[in-house]
């Protein structure tokens, strides 16, 4: 079996553009690279990984970018732009002249501002993904915008966080956002959000229920795997990662649909197209 992992970060702590990380975080608050990762890669058969932005600005899309051109095993970067600013129409024509951008990352919140509806569609024309941090409470707003850019990519991260909120509202959310037929799920960042203080077999039981309602709702077609590393070192190892989400997968799909999840659905999200229209 083989894997893509869809949800990676790397920093520099010294870049100085991760407002939320703080020198008391003493596990996160140092430099991860991809050097540092690639032996676990190998280790558990990982093919490529899409890095994923940890600040809102055009200067880390841009460290990404360069990690990528350096470390093939980044398949792919998933940038960070505030989509609110005024710059931001610029900043995203330059950027995705890059062929190694894949997508942009919007945080939930500015889900709940009409004015994202522009750099939503400009997003939609020029090919890229976008992927959605989101917790229950915004989901209802990340729909609203979403059913009105119907090409656009777009892709929920770490299950919806169906642990950081109401379980009600979660529910609802992702039958409301698996409608929309371009909307896909990873399932990531689960070793840390179901509870460092659990053993791997405690936390498999807490997500169990709600990965079983993304496989009702998305389909095995729709779901990919993500480690979110190194965040997930709060919960435990890199191949801890993978024990806990095989434990989801072995049984409840047949083997086709586990490989769509571990590999061949990020493929399609991610694959950036050939001919793209320049935003404008």
């Amino acid at each position: 079996m083989t894997y893509i992992d869809t949800h990676v970060h790397f920093w520099k702590p010294a870049r100085g553009d991760y407002g939320w990380l703080k020198p008391s975080n003493e596990l996160m608050y140092r430099d991860y690279l991809p050097w540092q990762l690639l032996p676990h890669l190998q280790e558990q058969g990982v093919e490529g990984v899409i890095a994923v932005q940890a600040a809102f600005t055009a200067e880390e899309t841009e460290f990404l970018l360069e990690l990528a051109e350096e470390n093939p095993v980044i398949m792919g970067v998933v940038g960070g732009l505030d989509p609110l600013a005024a710059d931001f129409a610029e900043k995203l024509e330059r950027l995705s002249a890059h062929e190694r951008l894949v997508g942009l990352r919007f945080n939930g919140e500015f889900f709940a501002s009409s004015a994202v509806a522009d750099p939503l569609r400009r997003l939609e024309r020029t090919g890229l993904t976008i992927d959605v941090l989101t917790g229950p409470e915004q989901m209802e707003a990340v729909y609203a915008h979403l059913r009105h850019v119907p090409e656009l990519k777009a892709v929920v991260n770490h299950l919806g966080n169906p642990l950081g909120g109401s379980t009600d509202l979660w529910r609802q959310g992702i039958e409301r956002l698996a409608e929309l037929p371009e909307v896909r799920v990873k399932l990531s960042g689960m070793i840390t959000q179901s509870g460092a203080e659990f053993n791997l077999e405690a936390r498999g039981e807490r997500l169990k229920q709600y990965v079983g309602d993304l496989l009702r709702t998305f389909g095995t077609e729709r779901l990919m795997f993500g480690s979110d590393w190194p965040v997930a070192l709060h919960g435990g190892a890199y191949k801890d990662v993978i024990r806990l989400f095989e434990s989801f997968i072995t049984e409840a799909v047949s083997v086709q649909e586990r490989q769509a999840i571990r590999s061949i659905n990020a493929r399609a999200v991610y694959g950036r197209a050939k001919t793209r229209a320049k935003s404008s």
